[in-house]
């Protein structure tokens, strides 16, 4: 593929995002600054409270949850999405949990428990793998 033609996938895809982001706002989500999601990323926003925080990604096929169907919602059930998290492709976050800064939800991963700032998370359920402090000293 071309570079020019990459350029405007991505300008396209950047696009859709804001559209998305716009829809998701009027329904009540509250969303941060550059952030980025995905054409086939979902966001529950039914019941509950969703809050996604300054520069996230949400990668495609990923679930973000609210609520869960089969309990009466608690008064204030809130899912949040602190700033500078990554969720890769097909990553389940059940409602109720908040997402650390700066921690990245691997593929595939089913959050069933908060998770602390700065760490990676994998699994089914998600553990973590690793912390991110030691990436950063690293480099």
């Amino acid at each position: 593929m071309s570079r020019f033609a990459r350029k405007i996938r991505s300008r396209m895809s950047r696009m859709q995002s804001g559209l998305r982001i716009a829809y998701y706002r009027f329904m009540g989500v509250k969303i941060g600054r550059r952030v980025f999601i995905s054409s086939g990323a979902r966001l529950d926003v039914r019941r509950g409270e969703l809050i996604i925080g300054d520069e996230v990604d949400i990668a495609h096929g990923s679930y973000i949850l609210s609520h869960t169907g089969y309990k009466p919602l608690r008064l204030v059930q809130r899912t949040v999405i602190e700033d500078n998290v990554k969720i890769y492709v097909r990553a389940i976050i059940l409602p109720g949990l908040t997402i650390g800064r700066n921690s990245i939800v691997g593929a595939g991963a089913v959050v069933m428990r908060d998770v602390p700032p700065d760490v990676v998370v994998m699994g089914n359920p998600a553990r973590v793998i690793q912390h991110r402090e030691n990436e950063k000293l690293q480099n």
